[in-house]
């Protein structure tokens, strides 16, 4: 039985909190306990209960986790604990007990197996509960996109702050003139921006991709191939709790900060505020001469010299922004042709995610 259904005939939550949970993990990702988690519908401990009924499988209590064998987490390691999800946390009568964000992926359960040289006893932990002790035991930082602000963490501890939305001077901005795009069109693929690094997918296969993606990474992955050539770098970002979160990127030059890692604030004056607050494409010099929402981004990117100009497109969904795209050439302002490409890429991105919701609720 699926967790939605197991809820549901319990009366856990309703109809419409399941599909908002599931409409929220197809645009941010995670899992669907994660989702009711976040969006208040539940809480972990009840979360906790029902996967263990829905896998057959004991819980990790928080107390367990705190004492796993620091001579396991070692033999683990940080690399195999990350890809895998798991935490192992006692060795008895033979057999290594492991607490496991899906403890039915029998293949996990060999690897770990091969790697102790022991039988595997699996229980679950959620994978909120899972990220706040990966990070505790083996310390890799959350994704931004699991860490949010202003609320509590899998034990109860405040997260970290971060920089909360700030109000626009109540003088108002001058911005740039907006950029009218026409009405969508298919286009044969328009030629290179970036001489020396070839496009690794056309435009019309970014298309493609984005119109058959049968999952949300499909959508992300297919932008950051069409930045390859075209752009000197990419970002996809989440939007969540007001902020920019970075999901999938591309970069010509090595990354300063990991693309997962950024998190910068839609507040103050910025190009990404401007996309997110009107709906509409960005393209010409950041707003404010500060910058430093624009100087955050560009020093992760490596971005040497500061670009004179940047694109930002949205992806609405409902007319509310789920993602900006953010665009920039280091040597040259964005291409007509570049500009209105991503801007038919996001539109497309919109009906797919649509398209994906309704699917994960009939299901």
């Amino acid at each position: 039985m699926k967790l939605g259904t197991l809820l549901l005939r319990n009366a856990a939550i309703g109809l419409t909190q399941l599909e908002g949970a599931l409409r929220n993990q197809v645009l941010y990702g995670g899992r669907l306990g994660t989702n009711l988690v976040e969006l208040g519908f539940i809480d972990l401990e009840l979360l906790s209960t029902y996967l263990s009924e829905m896998t057959g499988f004991p819980i990790a209590s928080p107390s367990v986790l705190d004492e796993a064998d620091k001579r396991l987490l070692e033999k683990l390691g940080v690399d195999d604990a990350h890809r895998l999800r798991v935490i192992p946390l006692r060795e008895q009568d033979g057999k290594i007990t492991v607490a496991m964000v899906d403890p039915t992926d029998a293949d996990a359960i060999e690897q770990l197996g091969v790697l102790f040289g022991r039988p595997i006893t699996p229980c679950v932990v959620p994978e909120l509960r899972a990220l706040y002790y990966l990070e505790k035991l083996f310390g890799l930082p959350r994704r931004a996109r699991f860490i949010r602000t202003g609320q509590l963490t899998a034990q109860g501890e405040p997260e970290k702050p971060d920089e909360r939305r700030r109000q626009q001077p109540a003088a108002g901005l001058a911005m740039p003139p907006r950029f009218t795009l026409e009405p969508r069109k298919r286009r044969a693929s328009a030629a290179p921006l970036l001489e020396s690094v070839p496009p690794i997918i056309t435009y019309g296969a970014a298309c493609e991709a984005i119109d058959t993606a049968t999952t949300r990474d499909q959508i992300a992955d297919a932008f950051v191939g069409y930045a390859v050539g075209r752009t000197d770098a990419l970002v996809v970002f989440l939007i969540r709790d007001g902020n920019a979160l970075g999901w999938r990127g591309y970069s010509a030059r090595p990354l300063k900060t990991p693309i997962e890692e950024l998190s910068l604030p839609l507040g103050g004056t910025s190009a990404l505020q401007d996309t997110h607050d009107s709906g509409q494409v960005f393209v010409g010099a950041p707003p404010e001469g500060a910058r430093p929402v624009e100087t955050a981004l560009w020093t992760a990117l490596a971005a040497a010299p500061e670009p004179v100009q940047v694109l930002v497109v949205p992806v609405l969904v409902k007319q509310r922004p789920v993602n900006l795209i953010y665009a920039h050439l280091v040597a040259a302002p964005p291409a007509p042709a570049l500009v209105a490409e991503l801007s038919d890429l996001a539109q497309r991105a919109q009906t797919s995610y649509q398209r994906l919701i309704q699917q994960a609720r009939g299901q």
